[in-house]
Order: structure tokens, then sequence, then C-alpha cells
């Protein structure tokens, strides 16, 4: 079912966010203050509705309709604090269902939870840590935090795991971790057997603790 959201701040994140939106089969409104920017894009992006605008004026997102929209997301970029807390806050007050808000730093994510953003995003911060996990575990291709204890990770299968099974590993009983998913090379995942033996090129999703993930280590198992 389609949707309809608002994008304001068109950097890197936005004009991503933006793209992903349109290709998910949503509508999408792109809002930025930048008149050369938005000239770009539009020969870019033709299917989507780019607006030349300030955001940070009440009367702005008013006359567009946000009020109308499904959600909303403020991916304005550093050395624009102010103006992100304050879109964010013409959008609450709007009565906009849920609102995604970029902050730059700590202090910001904790001003923007303050104004009543649904959900403070930290894409640079998120990056970062993601980059460290993959160079301390190399393999890993994705991680989902799940809350502040938990987590769940895709990892190619080490290479000394080649050949045994999950019953061999042990995995819960060592390290409180449980395989979830297990995708064959070029395969959809499946659920685990813990009987089957496991493969190069097999991805495997975990889940436990950050605790344990953090310190992940194939070759301790």
């Amino acid at each position: 079912m389609s949707k309809q959201f608002a994008v304001i701040g068109l950097g890197l994140v936005g004009r991503s966010l933006v793209r992903t939106l349109r290709d998910l089969g949503h509508d999408v409104l792109g809002i930025d203050h930048d008149e050369d920017l938005i000239q770009d894009l539009s020969n870019d992006l033709p299917d989507v509705s780019l607006v030349t605008a300030d955001g940070t004026e009440p009367h702005v997102l008013h006359d567009l309709g946000l009020e109308q929209f499904d959600g909303a997301a403020v991916t304005i970029g550093e050395g624009n604090t102010e103006a992100s807390v304050l879109v964010t806050l013409v959008l609450k007050d709007l009565e906009v269902p849920i609102v995604f808000s970029r902050a730059n730093n700590e202090l910001h994510a904790r001003v923007l939870d303050r104004v009543g953003a649904d959900h403070v995003i930290q894409p640079e911060k998120e990056f970062g840590e993601f980059l460290a996990r993959q160079m301390s575990v190399p393999g890993i291709q994705d991680y989902l935090a799940l809350g502040q204890d938990e987590a769940l990770i895709e990892i190619e299968v080490p290479r000394e795991w080649i050949d045994k099974t999950l019953a061999d590993l042990q995995l819960h009983r060592k390290k409180d971790l449980t395989v979830l998913a297990i995708k064959g090379e070029g395969q959809e995942g499946t659920l685990p057997q813990p009987d089957t033996p496991l493969q190069k090129g097999d991805v495997l999703v975990v889940g436990g603790p950050k605790k344990e993930l953090d310190k992940f280590d194939p070759s301790d198992v």
C-alpha cells in the first residue's frame, strides 16, 4: 500500500532516503532550502515532488499539507542543529504520525528526543560502529540491535566451522548464541537443522547478547 512521506534536508542521507522510499512504491515529497540543489535533483528524480522551502517556518510545512502525510524524516546535515530541532518541533505540532530525525551528536539526539521525535538516528555513528564490527570480526555482513542488550548479526560461515554441524558447535551452550537461519550460497534462508554440515559460502543469522556478539571469535568455539 502506497503511503505519503516527506523528507526535509536533501544531503546524501536525505537523497538516499528519497530514492529508496520511491523505489518502495511510496509518494515522496523532498524539501530543501537550496534552490540549485532542488533544480539538479529534479533532473535525477523526475517522479518525486521536490520543493525549495525553509522548513523551519511553521506555515511552510502546513501549506504543503504535511499534516496529511503518513510520516516525515528530518535529515538536515551537520551545522544546522537548530534548524533540525525546529523542523522536528513543527512536524510534531502538525501531528505528523511518525517523525524520524537525524542527530549530529549525543546532545543533539537528546534535544530531538525531548521535542518529540519518534525515532532519532545518528547515521555516521551507526556506520562507524558497524564498520568497527566488520573490522573486528571479518565476515559480518549485517548487524541489527534489538533493544539495549540483544542483537542479530548476519555472518558468512567462518573457515573454522566448514563441515561442522550446529550440534558440533554448541553455540547456545557455550556462548548463549542462537542460529536463527541459514542461507546457502545463492539461496533463500531456511530454518537451521542441528545435524546439517555447514558449507563454504553459507550465511548464518545469529542472535544473542550484544556482549557475546561484540567479542565473537569463531576460533573460540
